[in-house]
């Protein structure tokens, strides 16, 4: 990221920090029906697309690759041929790139690490702090993108501090994890003790939780 995007980190007239994390921009899976609202609510089958929430790689859980036929790279070393990915040139797709696709990141299921798809926290979509559009901040909330494009970008925060959406109360120095009861959130494992590839952070904020809650955590997403 950009030293001119790391603003205000010295919070200065009484305003937070923010871009305290590295991040990356991804495409947010179009046909998620993730609820666009702000958790009100824990719930055990919906997953919230909002900044905080835990993100994976791919379609709907599953894992994707970028395209049916993603290309194919040099060919023979050094004096190999160049194939451009999917063109009709070399690498048996001549309908590029009409079937194109690009990597998606959809919000994350219960218990995802780094072994089964996990890709990072929410910031933003577009910007920080935005919601995912159209937005639902009432009850019904807007319940499906509705659309077979990608048009929606996340931004995927990778290392540094950032608010987590977690669903159970937290203390400072425990670590994290994302829930194994609830999709999108994340869960203080209630000890000091990491474990490579399912910890992701340690608490910065000691916070009592009845609710999804946004708590500031230092994050660091091996992948």
């Amino acid at each position: 990221m950009p030293l001119t995007n790391i603003s205000n980190v010295l919070a200065g007239q009484n305003q937070q920090p923010e871009y305290q994390i590295l991040w990356e921009a991804f495409a947010f899976n179009p046909a998620s029906v993730a609820t666009l609202t702000q958790p009100l609510a824990l719930s055990t089958t919906i997953g919230y697309a909002v900044p905080g929430c835990a993100l994976m790689w791919g379609l709907t859980g599953t894992q994707a690759g970028v395209g049916s036929y993603p290309p194919q790279g040099v060919q023979g070393g050094n004096t190999g041929t160049w194939y451009p990915g999917g063109d009709s040139g070399g690498s048996g797709n001549p309908t590029f790139p009409n079937n194109w696709t690009v990597q998606y990141v959809d919000v994350a299921s219960t218990s995802t690490t780094v072994a089964n798809g996990l890709a990072g926290v929410c910031i933003g979509f577009g910007s920080k702090d935005a919601f995912a559009s159209p937005q639902g901040l009432t009850v019904p909330a807007n319940s499906a993108l509705g659309s077979t494009q990608a048009s929606q970008i996340a931004m995927v925060g990778k290392r540094g501090l950032v608010q987590l959406l977690m669903d159970n109360t937290t203390t400072v120095g425990h670590s994290v994890k994302v829930s194994t009861t609830h999709p999108g959130l994340f869960s203080d494992v209630g000890s000091t003790t990491p474990t490579f590839g399912t910890t992701v952070g340690i608490v910065q904020q000691a916070v009592t939780i009845t609710v999804p809650t946004l708590v500031w955590c230092s994050v660091n997403f091996p992948l």
